[in-house]
């Protein structure tokens, strides 16, 4: 059995999970004043301001994916290294 590293974990983890985000905001329709996500991880804004309609992806684009990276890799390295049989004389 291969050990995988936190690091390629976590980078792997980070980049499925920006490529679903990405497909979900393609395929994700919005009304006019209707946004995906807050604060830190808004994802997506369709509004109207002055004479233009505004569509704008916000900076959830980027931190929602290292979040889900982060919480996922750590899950899986704690649960990898407590299921592990310890081998000490």
């Amino acid at each position: 059995m291969t050990k995988l590293s936190f690091s390629k974990l976590f980078v792997s983890i980070s980049v499925i999970s920006l490529f679903a985000i990405m497909v979900y905001l393609n395929v994700s329709t919005l009304e006019l004043n209707e946004t995906i996500g807050s604060g830190l991880f808004y994802l997506k804004g369709y509004y109207e301001e002055g004479n233009m309609i505004v569509t704008e992806q916000g900076i959830g684009v980027i931190t929602l994916p290292l979040a889900i990276g982060l919480v996922a890799s750590t899950i899986i390295k704690l649960v990898h290294h407590y299921k592990a049989p310890s081998f000490t004389n």
